[in-house]
């Protein structure tokens, strides 16, 4: 566990970042699915900065994690070969779409088709950032983590995380009186997708860590160290859903929305836990 302390910073930017881009493709389902009022779609607007805010707390949790922040741009110059760079300029290409489209909307000079097909692009565009997080941790040096299920956990973090926030956001919008049942389901069909995926995928990998091994270390003595995170994190992203589900029953319930969301993202913290805690070196 002590190896998992030491990555807090990039603990909450993988926590964070997922669900704040996660809620982008809330937004785009509700355009495509639903008519706004102009005094809505001005209010919805104004509170796009939440998912805004989030990414940028956790982007700026991910700097800590540099011995000098200040050569941030310095990753940059392994584009293309580095997984980590890589994930770093999709974030910073997501980021500014979602600003740009947040600026854009603001101003009031987007049509509704011209909405439709940039938060489609934003939307599309979360997740291949949530993609290239997870994939920035497959490496050849750590066979625990050399696995798509890296990437899997972390596409879930963002449907079922993100589906929350979006929800809080346009219900505090006013936006969702009288949500249509089409859309309501396409929500909840996300939110358990998301569910399925990280929980599938965090145990999948918790059983693969298990069956590693290297000179230095057995992997089943790793994975009993995190067993009950993971049954903690399994429980909690599940009775998240729950909550997101008796939300969209009700229809406007954004006090059920905020508690959902707060248990995603504490599932989704201690999911990154496990995460951090089962790395495995291969030990030469």
């Amino acid at each position: 566990m002590e190896q998992a302390m030491a990555e807090l910073p990039l603990i909450f930017f993988t926590t964070l970042a997922p669900i704040g881009s996660g809620a982008f493709i809330v937004f785009a389902m509700a355009f495509f699915t639903m008519r706004f009022s102009d005094e809505q779609m001005k209010k919805l607007d104004r509170l796009t900065v939440i998912p805004l805010v989030v990414l940028a707390v956790g982007f700026g949790a991910s700097f800590l994690h540099l011995a000098t922040p200040a050569h941030a741009m310095n990753v940059f110059t392994n584009l293309g070969s580095s997984p980590l760079s890589n994930e770093i300029f999709v974030g910073v290409v997501f980021f500014a779409l979602a600003g740009i489209y947040w600026i854009v909307a603001l101003s009031g000079k987007l049509s509704l088709n011209a909405r439709k097909g940039f938060i489609a692009v934003v939307a599309i565009a979360a997740i291949v950032f949530s993609c290239f997080i997870g994939a920035a941790y497959m490496m050849d040096t750590i066979p625990s983590w050399d696995t798509p299920y890296s990437i899997l956990e972390v596409v879930g973090f963002c449907l079922l995380g993100g589906s929350l926030l979006g929800m809080l956001v346009l219900g505090l919008a006013g936006c969702l009186d009288g949500a249509q049942r089409g859309f309501r389901k396409i929500v909840f069909a996300i939110a358990l997708l998301g569910t399925l995926l990280m929980v599938c995928s965090l145990v999948a990998h918790f059983t693969m860590v298990g069956s590693l091994s290297n000179s230095l270390v057995d992997g089943t003595s790793v994975t009993a160290e995190v067993t009950s995170y993971l049954v903690c994190s399994v429980v909690l992203a599940i009775v998240a859903l729950g909550f997101e589900g008796g939300a969209l029953l009700k229809g406007t319930s954004t006090s059920l929305m905020a508690i959902g969301l707060v248990l995603a993202a504490v599932a989704i913290f201690i999911a990154r836990i496990v995460f951090y805690a089962m790395q495995m070196s291969v030990g030469l």
